[in-house]
C-alpha cells in the first residue's frame, strides 16, 4: 500500500498542497513550525479519522470555513483508488471519490501506523494503551469499529442508569433495576466480543513487541494483555461474563458507573521482568513506546500499511536510526519528519522533501 499522491486544502497550517511521494522512504524536512507535522497528521486522519492534536474545529486553517485531505492510493494488488475525507461544521466525512458522502466508518480506511513523541505515554497512560489496542482492531477488523461505537453508546446509557437507580433510592428500584438487567445483556454481548477482539490485537503486537525491543535495545521486554472480563477469552465465556456482572451489579448502583468492562481493559509492559514504568529510564521507556508502534506495524503487515515518524530520529543514536530503517519489509512506504535531512539515514529509495518546496 502506497500513497502516490496527496492533496491539502485548508487543512492545519496549509492552505494548498500537492504532494507526490517516493514508493520508499519519505524524508520531510524543516525547521520546528514549518507544518512537517500536520502533513503526516492528514495521512493518520485518513488512517483512523480523528486526530492526536486536538478535535476536528482545530484541525481547519484559521478563517477558512472546511478543510479537505484526499490522497490517491495504490493498494497492494495494484488497484489504485482516491480517498477524501472533508471537515465541516465541526463533523468529519468520508467518501471514495465518485461515491456519496458519508461518516468516516463507511470508509475503508488508509492502512497506516503513526509514532510521534507523545505516544512516549504508552508507557504510563491506561487510556493511550487501550487506544493503541483499538487503532489496531479498526484496521484488521472491520466490523470492531461499528461494535466499539455501539458499546460505547450503551455503555453512557448503562452508567446513568446506575446513576439514577442510585439516587431513586426504593422508590422506583424495581423498574429501574429490570431496566438494568436489559442493558446488562446486551453490553455482555459487546463486552465480550470487543474483549476477544482486542485479546487477538495484544497477541499480535506481544509476539512482535519482545523481539522488536531486544533488536533495538538489547534488553528483555514483554507485553501482557489485562482484560476487565477475563473469563471472555474462556470456553463458554459469554454466560461467564454475564454471571459476573450480575454479580457486580449492587457494587456498580453503589458506586454509579460501570467498574467492569472493555473501558477498562489495559495491557501491563515488563521491562527484564519487572514493572517498566518502575524501572526503566527515558531512554528505555522511548524505546519501547516505539517498540509498540513498530510492533502494531508488524501485526498489520498483511495489510501493506504506510509507516508514519513523526520527529523520533533526533531522539535517538545513528545505531538505532539505522536499525529502525533497516527492520522494514522491502517495498514499506515510510513518512518521516526531521528538523535536518540529515537526521535520517540515506537508504536506498530515500526521498528527501524540503517542507519550504511545499505548498
Amino acid at each position: 500500500m502506497r500513497i502516490e499522491r496527496l492533496a491539502l486544502k485548508n487543512y492545519r497550517s496549509w492552505r494548498d498542497l500537492l504532494m507526490d511521494p517516493a514508493p520508499g522512504v519519505n524524508v520531510i524536512y524543516g525547521p520546528n513550525g514549518s507544518g512537517k507535522t500536520n502533513i503526516v497528521e492528514a495521512i493518520c486522519l485518513l488512517s483512523s479519522g480523528s486526530s492526536r492534536r486536538g478535535r476536528l474545529p482545530l484541525q481547519i486553517l484559521h478563517g477558512a470555513q472546511e478543510a479537505d485531505v484526499k490522497a490517491k492510493v495504490l493498494s497492494q494488488n495494484g488497484q489504485s483508488r482516491i480517498l477524501q475525507a472533508a471537515i465541516k461544521a465541526s463533523r468529519l466525512y468520508a467518501r471514495e471519490e465518485g461515491g456519496k458522502w458519508g461518516s468516516f466508518s463507511t470508509l475503508s480506511p488508509l492502512p497506516a501506523v503513526a509514532f510521534d513523541p507523545s505516544d512516549l505515554l504508552l508507557c504510563s497512560s491506561a487510556d493511550r494503551r487501550r487506544a493503541l489496542l483499538d487503532e489496531a482492531c479498526f484496521q484488521a477488523a472491520g466490523a470492531y469499529r461499528a461494535q466499539r461505537r455501539e458499546f460505547l453508546k450503551v455503555l453512557s446509557q448503562k452508567s446513568s442508569l446506575l446513576k439514577k437507580i442510585r439516587e431513586e433510592g426504593a422508590g422506583n428500584r424495581s423498574q429501574l433495576f429490570s431496566a438494568l438487567l436489559a442493558f446488562n445483556c446486551q453490553f455482555s454481548l459487546l463486552a465480550f466480543s470487543l474483549t476477544r477482539f482486542r485479546a487477538k490485537a495484544a497477541q499480535a503486537i506481544s509476539s512482535s513487541f519482545s523481539r522488536t525491543y531486544e533488536r533495538f535495545s538489547g534488553l528483555k521486554a514483554d507485553m501482557k494483555f489485562v482484560p476487565s472480563l477475563p473469563e471472555a477469552l474462556e470456553e463458554g465465556g459469554l454466560e461467564k461474563v454475564k454471571k459476573h456482572l450480575e454479580a457486580r451489579t449492587e457494587a456498580e448502583i453503589a458506586s454509579g458507573f460501570a467498574l467492569l468492562g472493555p473501558q477498562r481493559d489495559d495491557f501491563s509492559l515488563f521491562l527484564e521482568g519487572f514493572p517498566l514504568s518502575q524501572v526503566a529510564s527515558g531512554g528505555q521507556a522511548w524505546m519501547a513506546a516505539l517498540s509498540l508502534r513498530m510492533s502494531q506495524f508488524e501485526a498489520l503487515r498483511n495489510l501493506g500499511p504506510i509507516l508514519v515518524l513523526d520527529d523520533v530520529f533526533a531522539q535517538l543514536d545513528p545505531d538505532r536510526r539505522a536499525a529502525i530503517l533497516s527492520s522494514l519489509p522491502s517495498g514499506t512506504q515510510v513518512f518521516i519528519t526531521a528538523t535536518s535531512r540529515k537526521d535520517v539515514p540515506e537508504v536506498e529509495g530515500w526521498n528527501a522533501i524540503p517542507v519550504e518546496h511545499l505548498g
